[in-house]
């Protein structure tokens, strides 16, 4: 063995050990308002993407059901594969914070690099999946107009999912080092943008012919490459990275590589299990008739704009428990985990007294369609009974992350989100005949209530067992 390789090893040897018991450098703000001060950027910027999707969810609304329908099946079609692929992006974050938090800003260049490696394959393999026009449409079970229309926006998509992909990448460093105000402003812009692509792809305009619920999908793609731009420029030319871009030209490096994709397979199918749990469920809903698909699509899009209040809460936990542990404070990593906890489940609760005092109206500003708006209000009930427990299975997954526990908490999602929430609602929605079935759409949404109800019970009790256990036992995990 060279001298070289010696060093190499014994430098790899020193990484390991700081993973598990760093030297304490300065500890991050967990205080409420550094909790906030993070939680607020991501919820902006989650805001405007859900923004974007309830864009193109009243705009196709207003030129009639079947052009909603072909938003609800292509968009749960392109943010199913979108998501399932990006979410193995996700073990950056958690590095890169670990590597802030400990003060070594060279070391995260160089993982940005490794998971922009990851990032080009998985962009390849996301446009291959989405261009199987023929199969979602299949498996949605539409036909005629829409079956057409739902190919022309995933052909579009496709055109965008390489800039979506990519952009993760960026996305995930900017929370790691507290630079979430990048990602808000970014997508504030994207959101910006959007009703005037929506207004020339979909109503047709600047010579542009009106592609109705298809446009949306061409909205989606140019919108996508602006974002990347916007998020490459700020890396490269902001001087706060100065410290973290890399010197030189990296190539895949495969110890960085495995680190990464040890955490981020597993993050990236608890992501599919928890988005494909709604986007699966919105495809076979379709089948059942076009007022189902319309009213699970407004729903959909109802519940899941409450949701990033917690989902905010969860990756800010996630920074500053990873930025916590790589400082060498694991009692303050748990400390953050405890107050995230209690303020989501403040802020759930209000969220679902929300969701109960003015569900109806709400309703009424996505559709005209009375059948849709009676079937929409009725499944609301469900957003109301689990939105509690899904702030609480977010927090708890998203601080596993933190501590890089991320297999346990993927098989808990593939159980309880796709064993029991998306089969026990297929059962529920099209069967389940001796108990009066079967229910339709409300089939699917008390079955994934019953999921995410157990899922945030579950989470929520791991993710505290870990955070006491790693304050008494540091070099647990």
């Amino acid at each position: 063995m060279t001298e070289k390789d010696t060093t190499r090893g014994q430098t790899e040897d020193r990484d390991e050990a700081d993973l598990a018991l760093p030297h304490r450098t300065e500890a991050p703000d967990i205080s409420l308002t550094g909790l906030f001060k993070l939680a607020t950027p991501l919820l902006v910027a989650n805001l405007a993407i859900m923004g974007g999707a309830t864009i193109d969810t009243v705009m196709a609304g207003r030129i009639g059901a079947e052009h909603l329908a072909t938003v609800a099946l292509g968009s749960a079609t392109s943010v199913m594969v979108l998501f399932g692929v990006v979410g193995t992006l996700q073990g950056l974050s958690p590095i890169a914070g670990h590597h802030f938090g400990a003060r070594k800003y060279t070391k995260i260049g160089f993982e940005l690099t490794q998971n922009l490696w990851i990032a080009v394959f998985l962009a390849l393999l996301g446009g291959l999946i989405c261009a199987q026009t023929d199969f979602w449409t299949e498996f949605g079970g539409v036909s005629g107009r829409v079956a057409q229309m739902t190919r022309d926006y995933l052909l579009a998509s496709v055109l965008g999912v390489p800039a979506a992909i990519i952009s993760r990448s960026y996305i995930a460093v900017n929370a790691a080092v507290n630079r979430p105000r990048v990602t808000m402003y970014v997508a504030l812009m994207m959101l910006a943008t959007k009703i005037p692509l929506n207004i020339i792809f979909m109503y047709g305009w600047l010579g542009v012919p009106a592609l109705g619920g298809a446009g949306a999908g061409w909205s989606l793609a140019v919108n996508a490459w602006l974002g990347l731009a916007a998020y490459y420029l700020v890396w490269r030319l902001d001087s706060y990275y100065d410290r973290m871009r890399p010197e030189r030209f990296y190539w895949p490096d495969m110890r960085a590589l495995w680190a990464q994709l040890k955490l981020g397979v597993p993050i990236g199918l608890s992501v599919f299990f928890e988005v494909s749990s709604f986007t699966l469920m919105a495809i076979f809903i379709s089948r059942i008739g076009t007022t189902d698909v319309a009213a699970h699509q407004i729903v959909a899009n109802i519940t899941a704009t409450l949701y990033q209040v917690p989902l905010s809460l969860a990756i800010a936990v996630s920074i500053l428990v990873s930025q916590c542990l790589g400082a060498g404070f694991p009692d303050k990593a748990r400390e953050i985990t405890l107050r995230t906890f209690k303020t989501a489940t403040c802020l759930a609760v209000m969220g679902s007294v929300l969701l109960y005092v003015a569900g109806d109206p709400l309703v009424a500003l996505y559709t005209k369609d009375a059948a849709v708006h009676a079937l929409a209000v009725s499944l609301l009930i469900f957003g109301i009974i689990y939105h509690v427990t899904d702030a609480l299975q977010t927090v708890g997954s998203f601080s596993l992350r933190g501590y890089r526990i991320t297999f346990v908490p993927m098989l808990i999602y593939g159980i309880l989100l796709w064993a029991v929430g998306l089969g026990g609602g297929y059962w529920a929605g099209f069967h389940a005949q001796q108990f009066g079935g079967p229910y339709g759409a409300a089939g699917f949404w008390a079955a994934t209530a019953l999921g995410l109800v157990l899922a945030g019970l579950s989470l929520s009790s791991m993710a505290l067992w870990v955070s006491a256990k790693r304050v008494h036992t540091p070099k647990a995990f």
